[in-house]
């Protein structure tokens, strides 16, 4: 489960870009990389907490012999720490950095990272999955991050055990059965009375959060906090799930929940897709034991990105690196040689009615994580939305264990809000 935690904190994403050159270095970089490969040359340093980046280093330098990478992974909790140390001090700092999704804001808005589509990103990223493109937006709307994969979630189940609860494991039955919360709470309970009680249909009424975050408004316009009304009206539905035995009570990132995946004690698990290493393969156990449904609504966990330091005296070379990264030559390997899903929908496309992995047998996991994916508003980040949403949840979850009323609940979570971002005003 340390792994899992480091994962999900250090997340899955990647970002980067910048040149801001005269017209002519425009217009010599253009003409270059119409040129031989070979004249792509130098030496390049990364940052990450993904040890995943070494073979994208690797299969840049098999399309570029003549240039360099050198990648050094740091642990993800002592990564930001470290990144925000020498790009204050300006000494040490590596060309391209990692940044996960749970802070990228604070770096793309800042003086650090270069402008990626002064350097001609928008072509770049101009098919790429809606909300992975826009995360990696400052709040002027430039791209100064870039990530080559996307991170949406489905419900993931054992096969037999989906038949055995379900009555079958077919993916378009049981995504048309769980299509909206009022059916899961319905089902839930058809779960637990069917098993006496030992086996739940989801893991925790967490799964709300994770699914509605995606699509509500933002907590925060014009300095002032705001609460979408679905906020209130998915309270009322945790708490139902939470009641009704719908789920199993299993907080996230505990054993239990990470061991759910495994035991059969979850009908449906909440995933993202790149959390294969969750699940126990001894000896190919794993093989074709799994299918995946949609959600009610499409959702993302996660994600890394990748921004190219505004001094790096290797801008051009590093725009080459994020350009490789964000193609479908990379992107299409990285998704048969980890299952990550591309960002590029065109990859998406092309896999749609060939792609397999073991684990999932001969479903094409890629059709429900294509439908969902898209569904999934383009919102740029912001330097609120993370610790507002934790906030909420900190104080939502507790007043769901205490069947407490929704007025009450946000009048303390206001209190927290207003403790936290004194700016902020909050009626």
């Amino acid at each position: 489960m340390k792994k899992w935690l480091s994962i999900l904190l250090a997340s899955v994403l990647v970002l980067a870009l910048f040149a801001g050159c005269s017209n002519s270095e425009n217009t010599n970089a253009s003409d270059d990389k119409k040129g031989d490969s070979n004249k792509v040359e130098g030496k390049l340093t990364i940052w990450t907490f993904f040890g995943q980046v070494e073979d994208m280093a690797k299969e840049f330098e098999k399309k570029y012999p003549d240039a360099e990478v050198e990648v050094k992974i740091f642990p993800g909790d002592q990564y930001q720490t470290k990144l925000l140390n020498v790009l204050q001090s300006g000494k040490g700092v590596p060309d391209i950095f990692d940044l996960e999704r749970a802070y990228i804001d604070k770096f793309i808005n800042s003086k650090y990272t270069a402008n990626l589509t002064d350097m001609g990103a928008e072509d770049l990223v101009k098919d790429y999955v809606p909300y992975v493109q826009a995360l990696g937006r400052d709040s002027k709307g430039d791209v100064r991050a870039i990530s080559d994969h996307s991170s949406p979630g489905g419900f993931w189940y054992i096969k037999e055990n989906a038949k055995k609860f379900l009555g079958t494991d077919n993916p378009d039955e049981i995504s048309a059965m769980v299509d909206s919360w009022d059916k899961i709470i319905e089902l839930g309970k058809k779960v637990n009375q069917d098993s006496n009680g030992q086996v739940h249909l989801i893991s925790h009424f967490g799964d709300v959060y994770n699914v509605e975050a995606n699509h509500a408004k933002p907590w925060v316009k014009d300095g002032k906090l705001t609460i979408d009304d679905s906020w209130k009206e998915n309270y009322e539905i945790q708490k139902e799930i939470f009641n009704n035995d719908v789920d199993a009570k299993l907080e996230f990132f505990s054993a239990g929940w990470g061991n759910a995946i495994n035991d059969g004690s979850v009908v449906l698990n909440a995933m993202p897709a790149w959390a294969g290493f969750m699940v126990d393969n001894k000896d190919d156990s794993a093989k074709d034991k799994y299918g995946v449904a949609k959600t009610p609504k499409g959702f993302y966990m996660g994600g890394t990105y990748r921004s190219i330091y505004e001094k790096s005296e290797n801008k051009e070379l590093a725009y080459r690196f994020i350009e490789f990264i964000a193609g479908e030559e990379w992107q299409q390997h990285n998704l048969e040689a980890t299952g990550n899903m591309p960002g590029l929908l065109t990859v998406y496309e092309k896999n749609l009615e060939t792609f397999r992995t073991p684990m999932f047998g001969e479903q094409n996991i890629l059709k429900p994580y294509y439908e969902m994916v898209k569904e999934i508003p383009g919102t740029k980040s912001d330097k609120y939305g993370e610790e507002v949403l934790s906030k909420w949840r900190k104080v939502a979850g507790q007043g769901i264990k205490d069947n407490a009323d929704i007025d009450e609940v946000i009048k303390k979570f206001k209190k927290e809000v207003q403790n936290s971002f004194p700016e902020l005003k909050v009626d």
